[in-house]
């Protein structure tokens, strides 16, 4: 099956920003960015959503912290260092204060 333009690019972007994250990390992160409610952003947005939202709910204890009441500013908060190591160890360069300024996908 042939990509359309726009996975193209997501993959291309991906690889750029993130190059050290696995196949099998990067496919879940290209399935999020496709979603239909990131196709209307530019594809650098869509691939940065779809990375930080993975990456809060898969690594990270974001989702125990809202369970134990804590609203998702202060949630996103606690784990904006350990989502800046995940990233960055996958070859991203962004920081804890560059996460928590960026525009956030409404969480699933």
């Amino acid at each position: 099956m042939s990509k359309t333009k726009r996975q193209r690019a997501i993959s291309d972007t991906l690889e750029t920003f993130i190059p050290r994250v696995t196949y099998l990390d990067a496919s879940e992160i290209r399935r999020k960015a496709n979603q239909p409610h990131l196709r209307h952003l530019p594809v650098r947005i869509a691939v940065l959503l779809a990375t930080t939202s993975y990456v809060r709910h898969q690594y990270t204890n974001y989702d125990d912290l809202l369970d134990e009441g804590l609203d998702r500013d202060a949630a996103r908060y606690c784990v904006a260092h350990d989502m800046e190591t995940i990233i960055g160890e996958w070859g991203g360069n962004i920081t804890a204060e560059e996460l928590l300024a960026a525009p956030q996908e409404s969480d699933e």
